[in-house]
């Protein structure tokens, strides 16, 4: 139970016993993941008016056995609320999002290349181009288009796009390239997801602005307010990774940080601290809730109060560019500002379902969203099992309990977003109990210092003391989670599960939990029976991928890549990859690697001579499996070779 009083914000777990009986919202919410699944899966093309008639006529029926005096009948009404809620699910998908170009938008696409686009979110500036999504408006004919771009404008030092401008370019408008290489990650469907089609680069002499108009103020002046915010911490001193770093937690900055420093607090476990999420939100609710106490003491003073926190929450979340985890927090604290304004006790549960509720009414495709999914499964881990793992232990030192509470936190985070984790990321951080341990508390006190000089940036001498107090914290939190990085073994790679597995994994979580919760035998041996199934689902995929033999030519952005894998060997030939931790490795080559569970070794593609266990390279060609492959490289001409076991690998 979330609830407020004039002690500040408490959790417990006393009375959230998790019968969703209880809970009217999820009757509805699950059937309403259903039918946005569905629809966005199998794509049907179904009539918009005749889906909204059967949605009147069920909810219609709904209330019509609802009040039928033979109760056995009442179980009707239920299953039509669902099946209509389904419905709905299938008609926000379909309102929000088109899986397929219709053949007008292709034509239309194909025969021009002079387009009248308006800027619709603020450009991003590259070091060699400027980024923005634009809405393609029209065509110098007027036929109308209205799908989203992301575009790249040359750099020009006279002048640069702005949100809200509209242009004319010319350009030729293209789709977003398919996946090319195995188990690659689809950027097309990403963008597609987000309702962005098309994509081009417009050099600077190619666009012109017609005119300048903003379609949301309340977008634009959050960046003003976020760019603002910036500037003071630019002023104050603060610079590189300290500068990135408090930009990233407090406004939702990151587009300045170091892409290596990234990978040091995912690999420490830590990610999280870098996205503006639920903990910083709360941070600035309690900040505020504490300054506006005095205003507790009276019925207008309390409805002040909450108009007042709902704003700053909300105006917050806009700041930060209202990720999923922050809509989610702001509508979860939102319900609290309410509940303590009548006195009541606001229920988690219903909080989160309800918010989860009306996110995916207003975007249906967040169900999609990785982060999302993470957000919601980390509270959810953190509500559930939280207290049943700290009554585990009972520490008499107020130290150590406070420390046992941090853990207990950690461990129920992690332990509702592992399967999911592992499943998208392929890596667990074995060390992320120390640095949770170390680190949580220390960003706590960055997001506050953050708060205090932002607030005291017109005070000299204060916000030069807080400015160099905050610059050491952050570079300590950095020494640390570098430290933690360096330990041997800090994290698990290559771990490769698949859609059932990971189903299977979250069903032994549940049966565990609900054996030592419920203390009823069944559960534990549900569990068993799960943990074998998984055992030997993972046996089966060993066994299946150990039979591979094969050979992959990948497409790389720069240079060329080939592997050839023998019964979970192999040997990759490349010319710009020295190691695993190439971009280009990670990005179009590590997914594949993961998936076909193989030992990889990296050989220059010029060495003249290799002899391995299973193949030989002399020059340009290699012996492997009883046949004979030759390289051609760019500009190389294929030798003519008739014999079945001569292949040629353009690369």
């Amino acid at each position: 139970m979330i609830f407020t009083n004039r002690g500040g914000i408490f959790v417990t777990l006393n009375s959230n016993k998790m019968i969703f009986k209880n809970y009217p919202v999820v009757r509805v919410l699950i059937p309403l993941i259903i039918g946005i699944i569905f629809a966005y899966v199998f794509t049907p093309r179904f009539s918009i008016p005749w889906l909204i008639s059967i949605c009147g006529a069920l909810f219609a029926f709904s209330f019509l056995f609802k009040e039928e005096k033979n109760y056995s009948k009442h179980w009707l009404s239920g299953l039509s609320m669902q099946i209509c809620f389904l419905i709905f699910g299938v008609i926000i998908k379909i309102l929000h999002y088109e899986n397929k170009l219709s053949k007008t938008n292709i034509e239309l696409l194909d025969n021009n290349s002079c387009w009248l686009v308006q800027v619709v979110d603020h450009p991003n500036i590259k070091p060699k181009s400027i980024k923005a999504t634009v809405l393609i408006q029209s065509d110098l004919k007027g036929n109308k288009l209205n799908k989203k771009a992301l575009v790249y404008f040359g750099k020009d030092s006279l002048h640069a796009p702005k949100y809200g401008d509209i242009l004319l370019i010319h350009t030729q408008l293209k789709e977003f390239d398919e996946v090319k290489n195995p188990y690659a990650f689809d950027y097309k469907k990403f963008m597609n997801r987000k309702g962005i089609f098309y994509t081009a680069y417009i050099p600077s002499s190619a666009w012109q602005k017609i005119n300048h108009k903003i379609t949301n103020p309340l977008i634009n002046l959050a960046y003003n307010i976020q760019q603002y915010f910036s500037k003071i911490f630019a002023q104050a001193g603060l610079e590189g990774s300290e500068y990135s770093i408090i930009t990233a937690i407090l406004l939702g900055n990151d587009e300045t940080m170091d892409p290596g420093l990234k990978a040091s607090y995912s690999a420490a476990g830590v990610s999280h601290i870098l996205c503006v999420s639920g903990m910083h939100v709360g941070i600035i609710f309690m900040i505020f809730d504490f300054l506006l106490r005095p205003l507790d003491y009276s019925k207008p003073g309390r409805i002040t109060k909450t108009i007042f926190m709902m704003i700053l929450i909300w105006a917050y979340a806009c700041i930060t560019g209202l990720s999923p985890s922050v809509r989610r927090a702001a509508s979860m604290f939102t319900f609290v500002s309410i509940g303590n304004l009548l006195r009541r006790n606001t229920n988690i549960f219903h909080s989160l379902y309800t918010s989860l509720f009306i996110l995916l009414i207003i975007n249906p495709l967040l169900i999609f969203d990785v982060g999302f999914q993470l957000s919601y499964l980390a509270v959810f881990g953190i509500v559930i099992f939280q207290k049943p793992i700290y009554e585990l232990w009972q520490a008499k030192n107020k130290i150590l309990n406070y420390f046992w509470n941090l853990m207990s936190v950690s461990i129920a985070a992690q332990l509702s977003t592992f399967p999911l984790s592992v499943f998208y990321f392929g890596q667990f951080p074995n060390y992320f109990l120390l640095a949770n341990l170390s680190v949580i508390s220390l960003s706590f006190i960055v997001v506050v210092s953050g708060v205090v000089l932002l607030s005291t940036s017109f005070i000299p001498y204060v916000s030069s003391a807080v400015a160099r107090a905050l610059t050491h914290e952050i570079k300590l939190m950095n020494f640390i989670i570098s430290s933690i990085e360096k330990i041997p073994g800090a994290v698990t790679e290559n771990i490769s599960i698949s859609l059932l597995q990971m189903i299977l994994l979250y069903a032994i979580i549940a049966f565990i939990f609900l054996f030592f919760h419920l203390k009823e035998k069944k559960y534990y041996w549900f569990g068993l029976l799960t943990l074998l199934c998984t055992i030997i689902t993972f046996d089966i995929d060993k066994y299946n991928t150990q039979q591979f033999v094969n050979q992959t030519v990948y497409n790389l952005n720069k240079g060329s890549a080939v592997g050839f894998n023998y019964h979970g060997k192999m040997v990759l030939f490349a010319d710009s990859i020295k190691d695993e931790k190439h971009k280009d490795y990670n990005y179009s080559i590590q997914n594949h690697v993961r998936k076909m569970r193989a030992e990889t070794v990296i050989i220059p593609i010029d060495t003249p001579f290799y002899q391995g266990t299973f193949l030989t390279k002399k020059g340009d060609f290699i012996i492997f499996d009883d046949k004979i492959y030759h390289l051609v490289k760019k500009k190389q001409t294929a030798m003519p070779n008739k014999a079945n076991n001569f292949v040629s690998l353009s690369l």
